[in-house]
């Protein structure tokens, strides 16, 4: 019989942009299934050849290649920054888009990442936007209603694996009704199983029949499926067993989210929780941040395949199914990139066809040129662990001024200090006009009470929102709100194109759960 290696459940993370001995040993010694990109591990110089060393050491101990995986999700969540094309995320997509767009977007993203050697794009999401949910889905959300989720995330998936590379719908069983960000610690989702099956299940049932490589678990518990063990169901055999591979059929790759993140942490140690994950039924756990963790896992793994003949034969049948998913991409090799141009056509007007006007009053709308704006920029900061931390370089203030709107910025943290606060209110009473911006406003009180001061100090003032939707309904007094469902470059042009005018946006609610006709 055949030896198992326990580091062919396992996709790692590591530290650097090279090649480092800890790296090697993973490749050669563990023979781990993949790794796992960050940007800690991506530069401009450096990357193509990693992975080019990466590929020649998994040739010397197999024929099947490594899994190269990466969050390039669009919008909040991309990796890769260069060399790709900025689509304005999920949500933008889901108000805005055709299937055929999703597919061309789908297939774009997996042309561009195979072109620089991955072969595994950790995406789409196909967790419903909820208004209750927590920050961690949020605009990474195709939308609320499953038929439209399940419509975009499978062109999604069809334009990625058309393209050649395995792409990955999360987080099963659905994590949108997810009040706490799993990140941190575990959520319970109370919702009945008919509720489950009818609504959340949909966009993954879709998935699967299109076929789809691989599906990654959710942290959150499910009662309804799990019963009184409130585990993460990235743990429960009911979920992963039952669920996904006996009732909804799967036969393809189910991989872990991160095993490090706090709802794991707060049940049991990473190592059992790996060991668990592949008892439930999970192919491969995955494993990014901690390299200590990593040894610990590799170590307990390795003694649990000797001891445990349940464990062993869930194993075999996972590495039937990897190597069968990994066969499919033997001949893999890199593409040339689309013509960027189209590609960058497609993201603009994907992000102009999204951004809504909820509400306009007093006829804010367009700007009037001859005037100064002072632009109240909440800085982007990654808020949740897996988003980027910056917005690709690009201001909303730089957008403004292309348009020919005079403008000054005045910037200000997520929750700004009382200092920072005072500074801006000072600032603000010398103002022609104020454009407000907030991000994700309902997490943090001191944003909301500086954007409620400013409107009610200044009632003209024009709030657009970057993020969450929801921030549009906890300023009833703003007489102008503008959602832009993203901040991504697109994004940020397409929201100064409208409030120059050049843009006409459409009128109509954006079919989101929360953000109704009351609104507009």
């Amino acid at each position: 019989m055949n030896r198992l290696f326990p580091g062919e459940f396992m996709v790692v993370g590591f530290e650097g942009d090279t090649v480092n001995p800890a790296l090697r040993k993973y490749v050669l010694e563990w023979r781990v299934a993949g790794v796992i990109l960050f940007k800690r591990n991506i530069t401009r110089n450096r990357t193509a050849a990693l992975l080019r060393e990466l590929g020649k050491l998994r040739r010397e101990i197999s024929d099947l290649p490594l899994l190269i995986a990466v969050d390039q999700e669009g919008g909040s969540v991309c990796r890769f920054r260069e060399g790709v094309t900025f689509f304005p995320g999920n949500m933008a997509l889901g108000i805005s888009a055709s299937a055929e767009e999703a597919r061309r977007q789908g297939k774009i993203t997996a042309e561009e990442l195979r072109r620089k050697g991955v072969n595994m794009n950790l995406a789409p999401v196909l967790d419903l936007y909820s208004p209750s949910g927590s920050s961690a889905s949020g605009i990474r959300s195709l939308g609320s209603d499953p038929r439209r989720v399940a419509l975009l995330g499978e062109a999604l998936i069809r334009g990625m694996q058309e393209a050649g590379i395995v792409a990955t719908a999360k987080h099963f069983p659905g994590k949108g009704k997810a009040s706490l960000d799993s990140h941190l610690s575990l959520p319970v989702i109370n919702r009945s199983a008919h509720q489950l099956e009818s609504e959340d299940l949909v966009p993954f049932r879709a998935a699967i029949g299109c076929g789809v490589k691989a599906i990654m678990t959710s942290h959150a518990a499910y009662p309804a499926f799990q019963g009184k063990i409130n585990c993460p169901s990235t743990l429960s055999p009911e979920v992963l067993k039952g669920i996904l591979r006996r009732e909804l059929k799967f036969e393809n790759l189910i991989i872990t989210d991160d095993l490090g993140m706090g709802a794991i942490r707060d049940y049991c140690p990473v190592p059992e929780a790996s060991r668990l994950a592949l008892k439930a039924g999970a192919d491969m756990v995955l494993l990014c941040h901690s390299a200590p963790e990593r040894e610990k896992v590799f170590s307990l793994l390795s003694e649990a395949v000797k001891k445990d003949k349940a464990l062993a034969r869930e194993l075999r049948e996972s590495g039937e199914r990897i190597r069968r998913v990994k066969s499919e991409l033997r001949d893999f090799s890199p593409l040339g990139l689309p013509r960027k141009k189209e590609s960058n056509e497609l993201a603009e007007r994907i992000a102009r066809r999204a951004v809504r006007v909820l509400r306009d009053r007093r006829r804010s709308l367009p700007f009037d040129k001859k005037k100064e704006t002072l632009l109240i920029r909440v800085r982007p900061e990654r808020t949740v662990e897996v988003e980027n931390r910056e917005s690709a370089g690009l201001s909303l203030e730089d957008c403004l001024i292309q348009e020919g709107l005079p403008t000054k910025s005045h910037d200000i943290g997520v929750n700004p200090s009382g200092e920072e606060i005072e500074s801006c209110l000072r600032r603000a009473k010398k103002a022609e006009r104020l454009l407000l911006t907030s991000y994700d406003a309902y997490n943090y009180q001191n944003q909301i009470r500086l954007l409620e001061a400013l409107l009610k100090e200044h009632p003209d003032a024009v709030l657009a929102v970057l993020k969450d939707p929801r921030d549009a309904g906890i300023f009833p007094r703003a007489a102008c709100v503008i959602a832009s469902f993203g901040f991504s470059p697109p994004s940020l042009r397409a929201l100064a194109g409208v409030i120059s005018g050049r843009i006409e946006a459409e009128n109509k609610a954006p079919g989101l759960a929360g953000i109704g006709p009351d609104y507009t």
